[in-house]
């Protein structure tokens, strides 16, 4: 569901749809299910019951579906960073460093939000200044020392809004966090619908709400393995569905707090302008965000026919 956050009023079809959940869902039954479904899938990660991944699937699919509301954020003006691992010398085409193209039915390999053989543009978002988004970018790749990683910035593009749905957001609002790259406009948006939520909820409904939007947020924030990869996986397919969702936006895993984002290839296409290009070389990992590295070489160029790095 696409929200308007200038006037900061509830869109009148977000009322109704809490209104309509509030009228016809049985909240006893949400609760229910919804904290056996946590409880099986947590199963499945921690490798004490497995699950296939139709029952993953279906499971994802009612939580997902039911319980939790899904608002596309359009977000003006955004800039990424994206790394990728180079073991035979510098890249030499945009291309090599956006999302994978040539995919086949088990590459690439699932990963925290792209199922086997999907593509995604995963990058971190630039909000402050300094190389802080660069370290979040090397943490999000697995840098390690002595690692050669190219990084390429891409702006979004003029007079035009990325259409992002936040995962997590609504456990981020039950603790009245908001996090600093989400303006106050949009994070008081939350604020009222989650509001309204309570008013109209049954206090079990709410509370299956709250459990679920908990569990995806507790999700993100766990350190990746295949079968953590294959539910969030599911989660994050359920959550890109639709023609109106480009992408989705959450916090690091490694960088606590720090914005990064999973975007469809077309949205990548339509909406980004890659920049610059820039060769680092990892002295020392830290550990989490925290890097010592050299920049080796930066381009002077991208051409804009063919995507031809100039260094």
């Amino acid at each position: 569901m696409k929200n308007n956050i200038e006037g900061n009023a509830l869109e009148r079809d977000l009322i109704e749809l809490i209104d309509e959940k509030a009228a016809y869902e049985c909240a006893d039954t949400a609760l229910l299910f919804s904290s056996s479904y946590i409880k099986q899938l947590n199963e499945h990660i921690s490798g004490v019951h497995s699950l296939t991944n139709k029952e993953i699937a279906n499971k994802v699919s009612y939580l997902v579906g039911c319980l939790t509301i899904t608002l596309d954020t359009a977000m003006p003006g955004l800039e990424f960073l994206r790394a990728r691992l180079c073991e035979e010398g510098q890249f030499e085409y945009a291309h090599e460093l956006s999302y994978i193209k040539d995919t086949t039915a088990s590459f690439p390999k699932v990963g925290r939000l792209n199922q086997a053989g999907q593509s995604i543009f995963y990058a971190a978002i630039m909000r402050k200044k300094g190389d802080t988004a660069l370290e979040v970018v090397l943490s999000e790749a697995g840098a390690k020392d002595l690692d050669n990683l190219n990084i390429i910035c891409s702006y979004q593009k003029a007079n035009c809004d990325l259409n992002l749905r936040i995962i997590g957001i609504w456990d981020q609002v039950r603790r009245n966090e908001r996090p600093y790259y989400l303006s106050e406009a949009i994070f008081d948006y939350y604020k009222k619908a989650k509001e309204y939520m309570g008013k109209q909820f049954d206090s079990n409904l709410l509370m299956a709400y709250e459990l679920t939007d908990r569990f995806f947020a507790d999700l993100l924030s766990r350190k990746g393995s295949e079968p953590l990869y294959q539910v969030t996986s599911a989660i994050s397919s359920v959550f890109l569905s639709g023609s109106t969702c480009e992408g989705v936006l959450y916090s690091s895993v490694e960088a606590k707090g720090e914005p990064v984002v999973a975007l469809k290839p077309q949205a990548v296409d339509d909406k980004l302008e890659h920049q610059w290009v820039r060769d680092v070389t990892v002295e020392k990992c830290f550990g989490y965000e925290f890097f010592q590295y050299k920049t080796q070489a930066k381009t002077s160029e991208i051409d804009s026919e063919d995507g031809k790095l100039v260094w």
